[in-house]
């Protein structure tokens, strides 16, 4: 009689701690495309599209340039990026950025160089940051005190400068002291976001997303 108690009591307070647990779900928008967004439930990222529920029971109903609408514990909330329906979990500590695939089959997002706004394709083939000359000096950099070089491109050798930027921003993600390189003339058209920032991200694809995560 004793261990039925016991057990009966067990299974009720499993039952009580489970339903707990789903009514102060933590979710956070971290992404928005087209009928697709891309979520953190419970520190755990979910890319969802429009009509999709999670395994956590959180639905997408709509999305916006700037906010997803989500049905979270059979109730709607506006979300928008980086805003959270906050319950009792821990909140996630890394920093991740969003990216959605183009019809080219490139990854583009916008960004910053020193504070100043930049478009970069990402470059995972890239073994540095890189930018043309005609970029470097809208953003004030002194590149030609760098370390002088060359390199080569689809247009033939090119000069090339060596030169640390103080810092590199997209999405919420910062490196400071990001190596480079400006190349002589009006290549590359973009400037890339290659491997001395790329280093400092966990980088994940998934349906035409590529998710950066900051590494501590």
């Amino acid at each position: 009689m004793l261990r039925r108690r016991m057990l009966s009591f067990l299974a009720l307070f499993l039952i009580v701690r489970f339903g707990y647990a789903l009514e102060i779900q933590d979710v956070q928008v971290v992404g928005l495309f087209k009928d697709t967004a891309v979520v953190y439930i419970k520190g755990k990222q979910r890319m969802l599209k429009v009509g999709q529920t999670s395994p956590e029971g959180v639905a997408l109903i709509a999305t916006s340039r700037n906010a997803a609408v989500l049905r979270v514990n059979g109730d709607e909330h506006h979300l928008a990026l980086s805003r959270a329906v906050t319950g009792g979990y821990e909140k996630r500590q890394s920093l991740s950025h969003s990216v959605a695939i183009n019809q080219a089959g490139q990854y583009f997002t916008s960004g910053s160089i020193n504070g100043q706004p930049v478009r970069f394709l990402v470059d995972t083939g890239a073994t540095s940051v890189a930018l043309n000359t005609l970029e470097a000096r809208r953003l004030g950099i002194a590149f030609a005190q760098g370390e002088l070089g060359q390199v080569g491109t689809a247009g033939g050798i090119v000069k090339a400068y060596a030169v640390t930027l103080d810092s590199i921003k997209v999405g919420d993600i910062e490196v400071k002291n990001v190596r480079a390189s400006v190349l002589e003339g009006v290549y590359p058209i973009y400037a890339l976001l290659g491997m001395t920032y790329l280093r400092h991200v966990e980088i994940a694809e998934d349906n035409g997303i590529m998710t950066m995560t900051q590494k501590y």
